[in-house]
């Protein structure tokens, strides 16, 4: 006989051990009651994350570095002047006959007007707390830190290439030419000057066909008649009289 040996169950007893079984409850997965019970954290959090997202944001713009305007001061010691349309006009008072004195001497009356009164230098006392070239030291002005307005530079430049021109042309007319190396060397300069400002600003006025009398079927522009966005050139001047260091005007 072997030793092992089955047990007898009766059927009642197999019967209530499988009902017990039944009662028995599933087993929840641990899991996933913890995450039931945080379900209600779900929004909240959600919120909080997308606040917190929003406040590095806001902090990247409030940090980031102003955008400087076109030919403002990067320093911003200059305010920032209004700006106006304008259409460009031909205006034969910039441009002598090229063959009388009187003539040139008006035209030359005409460029040094459109100059403020000191010409566009003033001072700025505390420079070495800006970004800025070493200042200039004159005579006139002992102990003073000075600087220039570029825009009246730029019309300096020009206005002193047309009266060479126009001394030039004279002197030809006359027969007795003679050359100014001074005149020569300082034109270099503002031609060279007067690139690096029209490159600098760009401007993007769409021209169209020329209006001068006779050329009007001509393919090709004079830049008339174009509107420009053109900085208050009057509150410029103001501000330049404002700060100016001396009564003095522009002259050749």
């Amino acid at each position: 006989m072997s030793p092992f040996r089955y047990s007898k169950v009766s059927s009642e007893s197999s019967q209530d051990s499988s009902l017990e079984h039944q009662r028995v409850p599933p087993r929840r997965n641990r899991c996933c009651s913890i995450f039931e019970k945080l379900e209600f954290l779900r929004w909240p959090v959600t919120f909080f994350l997308l606040f917190i997202i929003l406040l590095c944001e806001l902090s990247m713009l409030h940090n980031r570095p102003k955008a400087v305007p076109v030919g403002t001061d990067f320093n911003s010691i200059v305010p920032v002047f209004s700006t106006e349309k304008k259409i460009f006009r031909s205006d034969k008072g910039f441009r002598s006959d090229h063959r009388t004195m009187e003539s040139v001497n008006k035209t030359k009356q005409q460029w040094a007007e459109l100059l403020p009164l000191g010409a566009g230098f003033m001072e700025v006392p505390d420079y070495n707390s800006y970004t800025l070239p070493p200042p200039m030291h004159f005579p006139e002005a002992p102990g003073k830190e000075v600087f220039s307005l570029a825009v009246f530079h730029e019309l300096h430049c020009l206005m002193h290439i047309a009266a060479s021109m126009d001394d030039l042309v004279m002197q030809i007319r006359r027969k007795d030419f003679k050359l100014d190396e001074s005149f020569l060397l300082h034109n270099d300069h503002c031609f060279d000057y007067i690139r690096n400002a029209i490159m600098c600003f760009g401007d993007t006025t769409l021209e169209g066909q020329t209006r001068t009398p006779g050329l009007e079927h001509v393919p090709g522009t004079d830049g008339t008649g174009a509107i420009h966005v053109c900085r208050n050139f009057d509150e410029v001047s103001a501000y330049a009289e404002q700060k100016r260091l001396n009564e003095g005007r522009e002259h050749l």
